[in-house]
């Protein structure tokens, strides 16, 4: 089981991203306590998340963005 923090850190991406990730349903997590309690992450979610995403066309490849080359400063 992994935290947001986690899940973060392996995506590459801020944890607001995965809180809203959350939110919004597209990641399922558990939810460990007493009220909201705290949110945990498994393996095996994360990687139906990304399978499904991957499958959706919702995750793309991108090219990395040319070097800015700035000629007044040669």
């Amino acid at each position: 089981m992994m935290t947001i923090k986690d899940v973060a850190h392996q995506l590459r991406v801020s944890t607001a991203c995965v809180y809203e990730l959350v939110s919004a349903g597209k990641l399922a997590c558990y939810r460990i306590g007493k009220g909201r309690g705290t949110i945990r992450i498994s393996d095996e979610q994360l990687g139906a998340f990304l399978q499904q995403n991957e499958e959706g066309g919702e995750l793309k490849k991108v090219r990395a963005p040319r070097p800015v080359t700035l000629k007044h400063l040669s």
